[in-house]
C-alpha cells in the first residue's frame, strides 16, 4: 500500500510539472483533482494502520501537503490564464485533542466539496513541520486558533456552520451561477474531449 501510495504521488506530481508548462493545454482539473482526492483517502488508510506519529506515515503526509499546494497553485494560474471557473479554501486543521470542532468543520467542507463542483479544498494539518507550510502560515498571517479557513487572501478562525459558511462564499461567488458555468465548463471539454 506504502508503495502504491509513492507511486501515485510521484505520477501526480509528474502531471503538475507536465501542465505547469502550458496550463491551459489539455487540461482536464477535475481528473486531477480527483486523483489528489484519491491518494488523500489512501493517506488517511496508511495512517490508520501506520498510525498518526508513525515516521513514514509522517514523511508521507508532508510530500502531499506540498502536492497540495502545487495543485492549488497550479489551478490558481489555470483559473486565471484559462478562465476556469474555480473557488478556493485552504483548511487548516489540528487533531481532536487540540481542536475538537476541527473533525465537524471537516464533515462541512466535504459536503461544500460535494455539492459545488467548482470548489477546491485543500486542507493542512496545522503543526506538521513542513517549511512550505510554514510560508503558507506565514503569507496568511495566521494565529494559532484552528480552524482556520482561508477564502481567498481573507482568513476566517474558528468553527463555521454549513449555513455560516454558503454566506461567507456568497461574498466570493453567486454559487448558484458558478455551479452552472462549471457543469456548463465540464460539458464543453468532455465534447472536445471526445472529437478527438
Amino acid at each position: 500500500m506504502q508503495q502504491n501510495l509513492r507511486t501515485d504521488i510521484l505520477s501526480l506530481e509528474t502531471q503538475f510539472s507536465i501542465l505547469n508548462q502550458a496550463p491551459c493545454a489539455n487540461l482536464n482539473e477535475s481528473t486531477l483533482t480527483n486523483e489528489l482526492y484519491s491518494i488523500s483517502q489512501k493517506l488517511t488508510s496508511v495512517g490508520t494502520t501506520l498510525g498518526e506519529d508513525d515516521g513514514n506515515f509522517l514523511e508521507l503526509k508532508k510530500y502531499y501537503s506540498i502536492l497540495e499546494i502545487k495543485h492549488w497553485l497550479l489551478l490558481q494560474r489555470a483559473a486565471k490564464e484559462c478562465k476556469l471557473p474555480l473557488a478556493f479554501i485552504i483548511y487548516f486543521y489540528e487533531d481532536s485533542k487540540n481542536c475538537p470542532q476541527c473533525e465537524d468543520q471537516g464533515y462541512i467542507l466535504t459536503y461544500f466539496r460535494e455539492k459545488y463542483p467548482f470548489l477546491r479544498i485543500y486542507s493542512f494539518d496545522y503543526n506538521l513541520d513542513l517549511a512550505a507550510l510554514k510560508t503558507l502560515k506565514s503569507v496568511f498571517r495566521l494565529q494559532d486558533e484552528t480552524p482556520i479557513m482561508v477564502i481567498n487572501s481573507d482568513v476566517y478562525c474558528g468553527y463555521k456552520s454549513k449555513d455560516e459558511l454558503e454566506t461567507i462564499m456568497e461574498k466570493y461567488v453567486k454559487l448558484e451561477s458558478l455551479e452552472d458555468k462549471t457543469t456548463t465548463s465540464t460539458a464543453a471539454t468532455s465534447a472536445s474531449s471526445k472529437k478527438k
